[in-house]
């Protein structure tokens, strides 16, 4: 069985890399931008929702 905090990071980093790829195809964007946006989605929005939901069960 995969944890919550597995399920929220992997659901991060495909939303991340599915960003990541349109953003290249679709959008006239800047490699730094798009950059960005992964490490935003993939890596810091993880640790956010983590944290307010382990914040939410405590209470």
């Amino acid at each position: 069985m995969v944890s919550r905090e597995n399920a929220v990071v992997l659901a991060s980093g495909t939303l991340a890399l599915l960003l990541g790829y349109g953003g290249l195809w679709l959008t006239d964007l800047g490699t730094e931008v798009l950059i960005g946006t992964i490490l935003f989605v993939g890596v810091v929005t993880p640790q956010l929702v983590n944290g307010y939901i382990d914040r939410k069960q405590e209470d």
